[in-house]
């Protein structure tokens, strides 16, 4: 196995996918200031439900802010990663289109039936298509300039959310949290960066429990799609197989099948993203699950969120689980930006 302290990372990591890992925490506080300029109409806080539309790493930051402000926001908020709109959005309903290109054919689509039902609507993306549409329907556009895999610009697809949703009035001010977690990622990505060694190195020492395991990752509340990044991180950077689950719901299914197929057991890494903001029963099931995993004889890694807030926790656990798919990556032998499968995905859609 290549030594994860000896990776080539200007030969592995061409495109620098490192350095926007690196830049989570100036990313965060950077997409919180770009989203203090955007201007709402008025009408926009009287919303009965939000939808937000979004593929892959655009999507991703709807999910972190449903899970994050569920228990604070007044109106549901929900995820649409479908080329069509939920039937029950109407005229009172706002709509954010979320695509980093503003070419992604799934929210378009969906985002296009939101301008005809009579939809507020919002987007955030570099430009593309999207920003056209939002120019003609004379609605808020947010617009920001990072060059990234839409994976990389984390901080601009889920800060400016929780900017639009206080903005709204709907969840209290979330930039003193917001604060901790940049001071917290900061804080973390001092062991964290490849100068520093693996023994020193939770990331490395992760990404080498990973290695030639599939991986499946395990969270609950705030870290339930935390969980999913972890497992969208692997699959995207490290060119590897990945699934997650969500407590407690998986303790009414999953944990039955933890026997069998027995061949595959020995090859199973199952990572256990937990946090001090986790519901106390859910805790408890938590240490109940790892037993039962151990003794199908699964192996299984514990990774306990850091921070005070419930964002810098979500935040500080994204951040560990991104570096810890880059060395994955190199441990791999593959360059982490590439996305070629969906790059012929979309080839080959476009001649349908």
């Amino acid at each position: 196995m290549i030594d994860v302290d000896k990776l080539d990372l200007a030969r592995l990591d061409p495109d620098d996918m490192l350095r926007r890992i690196r830049e989570l925490p100036k990313q965060s506080g950077d997409a919180w200031a770009n989203a203090q300029t955007l201007k709402q109409p008025a009408d926009y806080a009287h919303v009965s439900n939000i939808v937000i539309l979004g593929m892959g790493g655009s999507a991703i930051g709807g999910d972190l802010t449903r899970t994050l402000v569920q228990d604070r926001c007044p109106v549901p908020i929900t995820v649409c990663r479908e080329y069509d709109l939920p039937a029950f959005a109407g005229k009172d309903s706002l709509v954010i289109g979320s695509s980093y290109s503003g070419g992604t054919e799934e929210t378009l689509s969906a985002f296009a039936q939101a301008a005809q039902r009579g939809c507020k609507l919002m987007a955030i993306s570099t430009g593309g298509r999207i920003a056209a549409d939002l120019r003609v329907y004379k609605a808020p556009l947010l617009t920001f300039h990072y060059p990234s895999q839409p994976r990389g610009a984390l901080g601009y697809s889920f800060v400016p959310l929780l900017a639009i949703l206080h903005q709204l009035g709907l969840i209290p001010d979330p930039w003193p949290d917001l604060q901790e977690a940049i001071a917290v990622m900061q804080a973390e990505a001092v062991d964290l960066t490849p100068e520093v060694g693996k023994t020193r190195n939770p990331a490395k020492q992760l990404a080498v429990k990973l290695h030639d395991k599939l991986a499946v990752f395990y969270g609950a509340g705030i870290l339930s799609e935390v969980a999913r990044r972890w497992k969208g991180q692997v699959n995207e950077n490290a060119k590897a197989w990945a699934f997650y689950d969500i407590l407690p719901e998986l303790n009414h299914n999953s944990v039955v099948g933890f026997d069998l197929p027995k061949s595959l057991l020995s090859h199973l890494l199952v990572v256990s993203l937990e946090a001090p903001a986790d519901h106390p029963r859910v805790a408890v099931r938590q240490t109940v699950t790892r037993e039962l995993l151990e003794k199908a004889g699964i192996e299984v890694e514990v990774v306990r969120a850091q921070g005070t807030s419930a964002l810098a926790q979500m935040l500080w656990t994204i951040h560990l689980g991104d570096y810890a798919s880059f060395y994955l990556s190199g441990l791999n032998n593959v360059d982490p930006t590439p996305i070629g499968p969906i790059a012929y995905l979309k080839k080959r859609l476009a001649e349908q």
